[in-house]
């Protein structure tokens, strides 16, 4: 078809690009006398959702004029060797599609550059009331007149907010590339919102930045894993990651449409990012050990303001709640002053706070323990004063001591374990805010203990009483602390979905 003229206008020079709509051309503009971008799309006689979905990509396209969007200047219907077929005449941009670079991890500071980009795009589309549903490598090209900026193109099976009077999309059938899909888009959703896209800026985030997409393996298995899976911190598959960007990555690919950034907050938090890695620009990514794991990481943090603000107030109102809490306890099941139930609340309280500031905890990484320093220093204290108090009050004992000794630390991070999971998946909290509500647990649970100790209750009553007030504690606090969530996860759906790559 090269050489050949479409609607008298548009005379075809050679395929650019092709994907499930159509081929792209590089064309010339014989009206304007330069080059532009035609997208061609055959269609056959009654083919009536193909071209509604040139249809909408035309009327949604036209709609959006910004320096990160491909313009659409003209489309329509022709004929051409025989056939009808739908154009769109786009800005031909001189560079190459993002996809091209993935596969490796790339420059933390270029990624930033372009992620702000896409995030000015995906702002102004959401304004316009225009989701793009398919934001991806391949579907962002990078202008190198410009100095490699990043275009949005292609909102081929972008949908308009507001137009509820039709769709391309049956309810579990969804449309878009699995590998960037939202879970809500996973399901075959119909009411897709702004949310969704920016789920799918975060797995084009995480395919930047560490070299592979959050889920991978079969299209049904992907779908699958956006729904139920929560994904790996950045941290574990690239050391030296700033912990501001891995939280903003985790937040973007929350399983909640509700609790992921808008794009405006998500270009703003990039900038800032952005700004604070300036003097990184070249920061490493094929051999990350060949420079200290922390060291960029740490910079970043200091330069953006320290310690994250939502852990400081975490920690203290963690603090608080326990405080109050304990000195409520000691007041009603004990006779001891008020000065002393307030005493020893608020030094309880206070001991719970300075770990977690002293010390605050980072996405735990697989290969590690998730158990923070604080909560592992609580459960070890807690251990040793049960030992001793074994040893005082009961020497003949001694054998009971040395296994507690022994046996008490493992099972009791066991047990701290199994309560930080639950109150992760009951509440949907992060890791480290379920580690500190189960460190309040613990606190809790020693001040009500030591008092039936000494109203003379036997130590398997005791013990009991412990299973059931050490998780009831950490939830009663996870409740009352405010935390970021963690990604929930949705409910398996048992179909089996067709998927479409744009």
């Amino acid at each position: 078809m090269r050489g050949t003229t479409v609607a008298g206008r548009y005379r075809l020079r050679e395929a650019i690009g092709s994907g499930g709509m159509g081929t792209v051309w590089r064309a010339e503009d014989l009206r304007e006398s330069h080059d532009i971008a035609l997208k061609i799309i055959p269609v056959g006689e009654g083919d009536l959702v193909r071209e509604a979905a040139f249809r909408r990509e035309a009327h949604v396209a036209a709609r959006l004029s910004h320096p990160h969007v491909v313009a659409v200047h003209d489309h329509g219907a022709a004929d051409l060797a025989g056939h009808r077929i739908l154009f769109l005449a786009m800005d031909l941009v001189d560079g190459q599609p993002l996809n091209t670079l993935t596969g490796r991890p790339l420059p933390v500071a270029e990624t930033l550059t372009w992620a702000i980009q896409i995030s000015q795009a995906l702002e102004a589309a959401h304004h316009g009331g225009i989701v793009h549903r398919d934001p991806k490598p391949s579907n962002v090209l990078l202008d190198e007149p410009a100095g490699g900026t990043a275009k949005l193109c292609d909102f081929g099976i972008a949908r308009l907010v507001d137009a509820t009077h039709h769709t391309l999309t049956v309810t579990g059938v969804p449309i878009g590339t699995p590998a960037y899909m939202s879970p809500e888009q996973a399901r075959g959703d119909t009411t897709l919102g702004a949310p969704s896209d920016l789920y799918s800026l975060g797995c084009l985030l995480h395919e930047l930045l560490a070299g592979s997409v959050p889920f991978t393996g079969t299209g049904w298995q992907i779908l699958n894993q956006h729904c139920n899976d929560a994904p790996a911190p950045l941290s574990a598959l690239r050391p030296g990651i700033p912990r501001e960007l891995e939280q903003l990555v985790l937040e973007l690919l929350d399983k909640n449409p509700d609790r992921r950034p808008t794009a405006a907050a998500t270009r703003a938090r990039l900038a800032q990012l952005h700004t604070a890695l300036a003097a990184f620009a070249n920061a490493p990514t094929a051999a990350p050990r060949q420079h200290p794991p922390t060291a960029v990481a740490t910079t970043v943090d200091e330069a953006i303001g320290g310690r994250e603000p939502g852990i400081r107030l975490a920690a203290v109102s963690a603090g608080a709640v326990t405080a109050a809490a304990i000195t409520g306890e000691l007041t009603l099941t004990t006779a001891l002053p008020t000065t002393w139930t307030a005493a020893l609340g608020s030094l309880a309280g206070l001991l719970l706070a300075f770990l977690y500031l002293l010390d605050p905890p980072e996405p735990p990484r697989p290969e590690q323990l998730r158990i923070t320093t604080a909560c592992l220093l609580t459960t070890l204290l807690f251990t040793g004063g049960v030992t001793l108090a074994v040893l005082v009050s009961a020497p003949r004992l001694w054998a009971s001591a040395l296994a507690i000794s022994v046996l008490g630390g493992p099972a009791l991070v066991a047990f701290a374990t199994g309560v930080r999971r639950l109150v992760e998946h009951t509440l949907h909290r992060m890791a480290w805010h379920a580690d500190l509500a189960t460190t309040a647990g613990i606190l809790h649970t020693t001040a009500v203990l030591l008092t039936a100790h000494h109203a003379g209750l036997p130590g398997l009553t005791l013990t009991a009483a412990g299973i059931v007030l050490w998780p009831t504690a950490a939830l009663f606090t996870a409740m009352l602390t405010p935390g970021r969530c963690r990604p929930s996860a949705s409910a398996r759906r048992r179909h089996t979905p067709q998927t479409r790559s744009h």
